[in-house]
């Protein structure tokens, strides 16, 4: 028979063993839950400076990786980086609610609009401070393109954002393309850009472009179309037909407008 130091020993063994099984039950519940919860995320977003009085408005994206029952919220504040709050944008902190159902969530934010030539300029918005939820991604970038200067848009290696007009493919370009349907058959390409403002009554005609060759010879370029990329009121699409005078390699496209001459962005050309 079990002595009574022996059964009480028992006991408290027995005890410290359904203990410690109730704490790790009560931990692996917490942990369940917490991996059940829904994860929030903010997009990063691009917007176009306008001119006085208008004022553009950006568009940041959160977004509940899963619908809930219950309401899930998030706190999320702006942060300054090269775009400096008041000057360059209406800077704050705001808490976003997510309804029971609810995935997704828009956020305006005011960007100033001026007449002053800048550069391209960012700034943050964080999110912090979840409730029913955990954080994936808790940075936005947002980017303001200034629509003052005349730029032609490149790509992250430097060589231009070019496009065949027909084929929506980049870089080389032939001079005849048997699939554009113009009556030469020349090939023609969208470059894209910022600060093309016409006049009233303006049209294409009165951009200029040119293309200069590694030699220095530099050649009149036609510009055929210019208008707004549809859905994005801050970049311009210039249609350019490709000279039949253009030697192979490497060109230097540049556009003008009222006096100011863009930026030149690399374009290779081949026969």
């Amino acid at each position: 028979m079990l002595t009574h130091a022996l059964r009480m020993s028992v006991s408290r063994l027995i005890g410290a063993k359904l203990l410690g099984m109730a704490c790790l039950l009560f931990l692996t519940a917490g942990i369940s839950s917490a991996q059940g919860l829904p994860t929030v995320s903010i997009a990063d977003s691009v917007v176009g400076e306008a001119d006085l009085p208008t004022t553009a408005l950006t568009d940041v994206v959160i977004t509940l990786s899963a619908p809930s029952t219950q309401n899930v919220t998030v706190r999320a504040t702006t942060q300054n980086g090269s775009a400096i709050e008041p000057d360059d944008y209406a800077g704050g902190t705001t808490l976003i609610t997510f309804a029971p159902g609810q995935t997704s969530i828009h956020l305006g934010i005011g960007i100033r609009s001026d007449t002053v030539a800048e550069p391209t300029e960012q700034f943050f918005v964080n999110l912090s401070e979840p409730v029913n939820c955990t954080i994936a991604k808790g940075q936005g970038i947002v980017t303001i393109v200034d629509d003052d200067s005349l730029v032609l848009q490149s790509q992250a290696n430097g060589r231009g954002a070019v496009l065949d007009s027909v084929l929506f493919k980049a870089e080389p370009f032939g001079i005849v393309n048997d699939r554009n349907f113009s009556s030469d058959n020349r090939t023609r390409i969208i470059v894209f850009a910022t600060g093309v403002k016409l006049s009233a009554g303006e049209n294409a005609s009165a951009v200029t472009a040119s293309a200069e060759d590694a030699g220095g010879g530099v050649r009149p370029l036609t510009v055929e179309f210019v208008g707004k990329v549809p859905n994005f009121d801050w970049l311009t699409q210039v249609v350019l037909k490709l000279s039949d005078q253009l030697p192979t390699g490497d060109q230097k496209i540049r556009i003008s407008l009222h006096g100011v001459t863009s930026n030149f962005v690399l374009v290779s050309v081949q026969p």
